[in-house]
């Protein structure tokens, strides 16, 4: 027990337990007693005041609901007008609230000889069906590309919050398939505030390109310092977190918890949304994959910690009262309960990390403690 100090004066106490069921889909804010979020950054502590989790583990509602792969786009269906193989989730009104599945193409150039076209068609959820796996209701969301004989039909997610503003971003994902295609997560304003993760199956498997943009001067010249290239990672081909941590400085990418690459080239400085793609265009960079040929980027759950700048979204929007209204409420809660997205049990729920209360300052919390609050003046912690 960690003991208050004796001029705390001893009242009637409140139990707050800090668990939450687990039994969601697409679970945003599973953390209603945090009223800020804290993550280490290159050693030091960053602070941010909203979280998000996205589930995609447990979908299925029966055994086999996700086990057989949607059939891919034929050379006829390259319009990218094709529905999302699963209309009851990828086009329900809590998927649409948060995700926009995309459908811009853009056509062949010299340096880009395969014209690309984004499909709904390649959004799906697959579901495990190997005795390996903890459940015969695993399931993941995955983002397809194919290259056809006329064409590549890709795959591209976007969250509908564009008013991100300094955040850590995180997927748990793998890649796989054939070679020549490009897996992206990335905070997106314009092409001048861009940080990327970018997985090609050209590349190594221990390999991952870690980018500011631009990456390339006005004359199309590589801009050495925007890209960081380690290699000896562990295999992004296996199930990985990948995270980017943009503050305002310096951005920061981790893999499973550890720093792999930090940049402070072109920062992103502008509100920005969040995107995930599977692409190739046949070019020099992204590959250019055999006819006939697929890769598939893997998605288990992102979560998200941020702060905001203008409305949800983005630049050039007026804010809605009842937006400005949440984010004041917010706000006027301070960073009283701080939590922490890290070293937590399970992923996606956040955990307190220490509790600020009035003329106490701040109480630490192990992990092996719970929180007792006491009405009135007086807050302690006591040992489960």
């Amino acid at each position: 027990m960690i003991s208050p100090g004796p001029a705390l004066i001893f009242a009637f106490f409140l139990h707050i337990n800090l668990g939450f069921s687990q039994n969601a889909t697409l679970l945003k804010d599973n953390s209603p007693n945090c009223s800020c979020y804290v993550v280490e950054t290159g050693n030091t502590p960053s602070y941010f005041q909203y979280h998000r989790f996205w589930d995609f583990r447990n979908v299925a509602t029966t055994k086999n609901q996700y086990t057989v792969t949607p059939p891919a786009v034929n050379n006829s269906q390259d319009a990218g007008d094709e529905l999302a193989p699963d209309q009851a989730f990828l086009n329900s009104s809590a998927w649409n609230a948060d995700w926009g599945i995309q459908n811009w193409g853009k056509p062949s150039t010299s340096d880009f000889p395969v014209r690309m076209q984004n499909s709904p068609a390649n959004v799906y959820i697959q579901q495990n069906n190997a005795s390996s796996y903890a459940s015969d209701y695993d399931t993941y969301l995955a983002l397809r590309t194919v290259r056809l004989e006329d064409f590549q039909s890709s795959a591209e997610v976007e969250n509908e919050q564009k008013n991100l503003m300094h955040a850590s971003l995180r997927v748990k994902a793998r890649v796989v398939g054939d070679k020549g295609a490009v897996a992206g997560f990335f905070t997106f304003y314009d092409d001048n505030n861009e940080s990327d993760i970018e997985i090609l199956t050209d590349d190594p498997v221990d390999m991952i390109r870690y980018t500011n943009q631009p990456s390339v001067d006005d004359s199309g010249n590589a801009i050495s310092q925007s890209s960081l290239n380690p290699s000896n990672l562990p295999s992004w081909d296996t199930w990985r977190t990948h995270r980017i941590d943009w503050l305002a400085a310096r951005s920061f990418w981790y893999l499973d918890g550890v720093e792999a690459a930090n940049n402070t080239y072109s920062v992103p400085r502008k509100p920005s949304g969040l995107t995930m793609n599977m692409w190739s265009d046949g070019g020099e960079w992204s590959g250019n994959m055999s006819v006939g040929g697929s890769a598939e980027y893997h998605i288990q759950w992102i979560e998200l910690v941020f702060n905001t700048s203008g409305p949800v979204e983005g630049p050039g929007y007026r804010k809605r009262e009842e937006e400005a209204a949440a984010i004041e409420k917010r706000k006027s809660k301070g960073c009283q309960v701080v939590c922490r997205v890290d070293g937590v049990k399970d992923a996606g729920f956040p955990e307190v990390a220490h509790v600020s209360a009035a003329g106490l300052g701040v109480v630490p919390l192990l992990s092996s403690w719970r929180l007792v609050v006491v009405v009135g003046l007086v807050a302690i912690v006591m040992e489960l």
